[in-house]
Parts: C-alpha cells; structure tokens; sequence
C-alpha cells in the first residue's frame, strides 16, 4: 500500500495541497501530485480560494462565489448624521445678556444667577445631546447586526482565528467555525481521491511565542473538521453539502486538544515559516551560510533565520507578522479580492511595510553582534563582514511584486523561488508546477516534513559554538563558510 502525506497549505487568501506518494508502505522513492480543484466552469486549477458563501436555499458552497445562487444580502448601513442642539459658552453669553438687557437696578450678583440659569441650559442641551447620539449609535448597532447576520461570503476567518488583530472581523459565525467548514469540505475532496489513507501535515502562522497555542488549536480545529465528515455525516459529501446552514450550525462540534487526538487522526502541524524553507533544503538547493526566507502570503509574511548543516536547516529564528498582500491592499484602500494589486498598492503602504521587515532583521542582527561579544574573542566587525551580501530566498504571491522583494539590512542576495527548485523531484505536471513554483512551494515544503517533533529552534550560542571564546587569546577571521 502505497503511504500518503498530505501538505495542506491553507491561506488566508487560497488553499494549495501538495500529495506525496510513497510506494511499498514507505519504503520506495515519492512522488509528488499538486491536487486539482475544479472551479464553477469546470476547469481544474491548482488553488481553492478561502471562501464559503451562503446559498439561496441556505445550504453553503465552498472556493468560489456563485453569483447564481448567492444568497441576496443588504447594503451594509451608513451612520447617518444626527441633528444636535448648539451648545455655548456660558460666561459670554451671560455677559452678552447682561450688557443688553441689564438696567440701573441690577448688580453683579445678578450676572451670576443669570450664569447659573445658562449653566443649567447647557447642560440640559449636551445631555439631550448625548441621549440623541446613544440613540443614533444603538441603531447603527442594531443595522450592522442584521447587515451581518445577513452576510452570505466569508473571507479572512483562517487568519483571523490565528491572528486576529484588525482582521479578526465579528460575523454572525465565528471564523473558527467557518475554519472547521471549510476544511471539512477539503477532507472530504481528499477521501473522495485518497479514501482514508493519508495523514495531513498542515501550516499556520507563527513564531516561537506563539508556536505552541495555535498548534493545539490547529489540532483542534482539524480534528473537528474530520469529526464531522467521519462521525456525523459518515463520509456522506451530498448529505453534507445539502445540508442547511442553521443545522450545520448545531451539528459541529469543537473538540479539544490531547495528544491522542492529534495521532488519532495522523495531524502534524508546522510553522509556515519553516516549511516554505524546508522546501528549499530538502535536496540541497541552498548553500551553507546564514540565510533568510520569506514567504509573502495573502494574510501574513513568514520569515525565517537559519544556517546549512550536512545538508539539513538549522533554525534560529522564525517570525509571522500579520502584513501580507492584504495589509498592503486595504492599507491602500481596496480589498485584495479585487484585484489589480499592482496599479493600486500605495507606495507610503510598500515602505512601510518593507520598513517592518527591516526592523525584524536589524533587531536579529544586533542580538548577534551581541552575543558574538559576549561570549567570544571575535571581533564584531567580522560578523557584520560575514554576513554582507547574504542570502533572502522570497516565496509566496507577494514574490511576484518586484516592489516587495527587496533586500534586508545585510541580506541583499535575492533569489525567488522558480523552477529550479522542481528539477530533481518526481513531480507530475512538472511543466504547469514550475511557472507557479512561488505559490505552490509551501504545500510542498509541508508534505516532505515528517514530524512536528522535529522544529526544533537552535540557540544563538550554538551558531557560535565552534568559535573561539572570549577568554581565548586567539583572534580568527569569520568566512562565510564558518557562518
């Protein structure tokens, strides 16, 4: 029986899935298949789009909005504007009332009733203000709650169930749910193709903090979505495209972590950043050095720090932050569905998102000048000449934005992933996967990982290990071999 990984690279933006295939239960060469979803018109392409869409008969379709059959939904509510009484300023106008109306008989103290009665006016005016302002906005809450409830497409909900932040947008479900849905529906395309014989290896965006708590909730998430297509619909793909969305609503079912759940159902789960470098590393498609990766994706761009050892990445830093291709595009004042990124991405968005990746890497590079001065007899100069002109490798769709792959601090020589990196793979199709090697590379990088007991961060003091102390009298050169 032939053994079977998937690499299930589920984006904020598109879901790719690279299957390796091993012949004589594990032991023979793999091969590799990029899966084919197939679109409204039938065509088969390599990404399903991160979209559920709400049909008119109330049951859900997954990867692409059919306008046919979309559930209609109202225009999303405008705060409108709320006519507010004038306020004033109370001693000017007590004084304006008194110089005209005052006579001989009046008295200063008369000035200051007269302030005190305006006083009381004007409060009077700022609470019915305020009550009128509270009304507007209970009924703006009230709109945007109905203008949800009656959404029918959903986007964003992976990253904003690993993230959130400004993406983690409330719906009338929640995005873990929608991340539960939509994975179900991949399962069962995968069981359709594969039966039940694979094990998933799955993506999600982190760094070291992080790595932890949403591997457990990439598990969690996971196993729910194979609890409902194997133990509540038994595999039935009609029964549970046809199903109505308020009865899916109450059908699943969030499980929670324990190890045995995540073997039961063969999860391994990977930092994105490490397997969109594994990728590359696998067969040795890197030099030795201190290198950088990084994966621009829809929702997040995924960077990694790592040296070559006997052919194997060593990693000794690894981040996700939340600006991808669309912080850029709603930055710049459209949503990434629509399209044309490269007319309409503002130049002030490019630079300071180009700005964030510098600051990471600049930070990276003073903890090294400091630990190489802390803990050895090696000049700091030498570690900043070493690591001149060292490698950034770009993956991802943001890799196809000349304006997004720039160098970084000392990391000037930019490579992007092409078709290089699929000459010495068994790969099917390999004609059509070479001209989208940036978009695919991650499914591939996640489906050669074997075990998520494997990402192991190396410490900094490592990377220095085979230098010369600080006690040492000795003084070596750094050559970019050493680092």
């Amino acid at each position: 029986m032939d053994q079977i990984r998937i690499g299930l690279d589920f984006g904020t933006h598109q879901t790719k899935i690279c299957v390796q295939r091993t012949p004589d239960e594990g032991h023979g060469e793999p091969n590799y298949e990029f899966f084919k979803f197939a679109d409204l018109q039938g065509n088969h392409t390599y990404f399903l789009p991160s979209v559920i869409q709400i049909n008119n008969d109330d049951t859900l379709s997954y990867g692409f909005v059919d306008e046919t059959r979309r559930k209609s939904e109202p225009e999303p509510p405008h705060k409108e504007s709320v006519t507010l009484e004038e306020v004033f300023d109370v001693a000017y106008m007590a004084d304006g009332l008194y110089r005209e109306y005052s006579t001989d008989k009046n008295t200063p103290e008369d000035k200051q009733v007269l302030e005190k009665m305006l006083q009381i006016r004007l409060q009077n005016i700022k609470a019915r203000n305020n009550l009128r302002l509270k009304e507007s906005e209970r009924q703006y809450e009230k709109e945007f709650k109905d203008y949800k409830d009656a959404s029918n497409v959903f986007r964003y909900f992976k990253q904003a169930t690993f993230i959130g932040g400004e993406w983690n947008r409330v719906t009338s479900i929640s995005n873990r749910t929608l991340c539960i849905w939509y994975l179900a529906y991949v399962i069962f395309l995968l069981e359709k193709e594969y039966d039940t014989n694979f094990s998933i290896n799955m993506g999600v965006p982190v760094d070291e903090v992080t790595y932890d708590a949403n591997k457990r909730l990439a598990v969690e998430i996971l196993a729910s979505s194979y609890y409902l297509v194997e133990d509540v619909y038994k595999n039935d793909f009609d029964s549970f495209l046809n199903e109505k969305v308020d009865n899916l609503l109450k059908k699943t079912e969030n499980r929670r972590f324990s190890q045995e759940l995540k073997e039961e159902y063969w999860i391994n789960i990977f930092p994105e950043a490490y397997a969109s470098l594994i990728a590359l590393t696998s067969r040795g498609k890197l030099p030795t050095g201190m290198s950088l990766t990084a994966d621009i994706g829809g929702g997040t761009t995924d960077i990694s720090f790592f040296t070559i050892e006997d052919g194997n990445p060593m990693i000794y830093k690894f981040w996700s932050i939340p600006r991808g291709l669309n912080y850029v595009a709603a930055r710049s004042g459209f949503d990434y569905a629509e399209g044309d990124f490269q007319r309409r991405a503002n130049q002030d968005v490019i630079d300071k998102y180009n700005r964030k990746k510098h600051e990471l890497v600049y930070n990276l590079v003073r903890d090294l000048q400091r630990k190489i001065q802390d803990e050895t007899s090696i000049p700091v100069q030498n570690l900043r000449d070493a690591l001149k002109d060292r490698i950034i490798v770009y993956s991802g769709g943001g890799s196809t934005f000349s304006f997004l792959t720039k160098p970084i601090d000392t990391f000037t020589d930019i490579r992007v992933i092409d078709s290089t990196v699929w000459n010495e793979e068994n790969v099917k199709d390999k004609a059509s996967i070479s001209k989208l090697s940036a978009l695919l590379t991650t499914a591939y990088g996640l489906s050669v990982s074997k075990s998520d007991t494997e990402v192991k961060l190396k410490s900094y003091s490592s990377l220095f290990a085979h230098l010369p102390k600080k006690f040492e009298k000795e003084v070596q050169e750094i050559s970019k071999d050493q680092c």
